[in-house]
């Protein structure tokens, strides 16, 4: 059984609980555990994010496709509205190109979403031939391939 000498234990017993030395340690891992883990979520959130804007990118073009098939011809001018571009009106910004005979709409990222999707932060378009791409002069995304992958 130690010996209490002075409200200190005896020379040789160790005390039950961390010391600083530790205590720090076990910080710097927590530090580094919670710094993957904010990358890892913030890439998961911005490619969501991408995803949800090409889906409301098909959403438009079918919206202008119904109204070719009623009236025989594109509204020019107009794109029409969807409750997507207002979900997503923190994160893209969506416009078109609407004529008589074509169209292109296009999503194009904003603030963080462009900073942190690496990977794909380049306006996204779609045209009245089904074909997916990137805005003209883009060259965030210039290739077949990279369209491919934002796509």
């Amino acid at each position: 059984m130690p010996q209490d000498i002075g409200g200190r234990r005896a020379p040789g017993h160790s005390s039950p609980g961390f010391t600083l030395l530790e205590m720090l340690a076990a910080l710097a891992i927590v530090g580094i555990l919670a710094a993957i883990a904010i990358a890892s979520y913030d890439a998961s959130t911005s490619r969501t994010r991408r995803q949800a804007a090409t889906a409301c990118l098909g959403q438009l073009a079918t919206a202008l496709e119904r109204e070719r098939a009623a009236s025989l011809a594109y509204p020019a001018g107009v794109v029409p509205a969807a409750s997507c571009t207002a979900d997503l009106s923190n994160h893209y910004r969506f416009a078109g190109e609407v004529a008589a005979e074509t169209f292109r709409v296009t999503a194009e990222p904003l603030g963080r979403q462009a900073s942190a999707d690496d990977d794909c932060a380049c306006v996204l378009s779609l045209d009245e031939t089904g074909h997916k791409g990137t805005a003209p002069g883009d060259a965030r995304c210039a290739g077949d391939a990279r369209v491919s992958t934002c796509w």
